[in-house]
């Protein structure tokens, strides 16, 4: 009998090893698929952030161009050469259209939003990561936008004044009704007013361009130590 008990005792154990061994094995195969799928994470990642940098850099370029542009029309306000800024060349945006209008900022970012919808992002384990991802995506994302939106706003009621009281500008040519009304705008205190609170969000933009590039490159840093 106590031979019996043993026996059944010694089964009942292999069973409880086998089954906790099992369950070893399976979690061990849990955190090694799931370790996997962070380290794709953050190289997708690390990809996508080389090129929102490469967009970002181009981007806060053709903002400065366009403040550039427009700070010497201040500079030289009531005293700009007509003839000199008809004919100028302007890197593919005409005077006008370079003075009223904003620029839209759609950067890629939609390996990030692809592991965000499947929860990939969520798996990730360094807090720091995380933290500098949110900065990136959310945050910095979010009070560029705010400004876009400020830049657009402000565009829509120049282009309104212009349509009222200059309609010739809206044609790009250089007749002398183009000209004359050129003259008269860039003499024109409502437009100096406008010009100069477009070129102030637009050196804003350019700083919160800045401060998101070096965010891309801090969280570019961490990953590849991570990795």
């Amino acid at each position: 009998m106590k031979n019996l008990f043993a026996r059944g005792g010694i089964e009942f154990l292999a069973v409880l090893l086998g089954i906790s061994g099992s369950l070893w094995m399976e979690n061990n195969r849990q955190i090694k698929l799931e370790d996997e799928q962070i380290y794709n994470t953050l190289y997708s990642l690390k990809e996508e952030l080389i090129t929102l940098n490469e967009y970002s850099e181009r981007y806060k370029s053709k903002i400065l161009r366009d403040y550039r542009i427009c700070d010497k029309l201040l500079t030289d306000w009531g005293s700009n050469d007509i003839d000199s800024l008809v004919n100028q060349e302007l890197e593919g945006r005409n005077l006008i259209l370079t003075i009223k209008a904003y620029r839209a900022f759609h950067p890629p970012i939609s390996i990030f939003n692809s592991l965000k919808s499947d929860g990939s992002i969520g798996l990730i384990k360094n807090p720091n990561i995380k933290t500098k991802i949110n900065n990136v995506y959310e945050v910095s994302f979010s009070h560029i936008q705010e400004g876009v939106d400020n830049e657009r706003n402000l565009y829509q009621k120049l282009n309104e004044y212009m349509i009222l009281n200059y309609p010739y500008l809206l044609i790009d040519n250089q007749s002398s009704k183009y000209k004359t009304a050129l003259t008269k705008f860039l003499n024109d205190e409502i437009v100096l007013a406008y010009i100069i609170e477009k070129n102030s969000m637009r050196n804003f933009l350019a700083n919160l361009i800045s401060r998101y590039i070096t965010r891309i490159n801090d969280l570019n840093i961490l990953i590849d130590s991570e990795i």
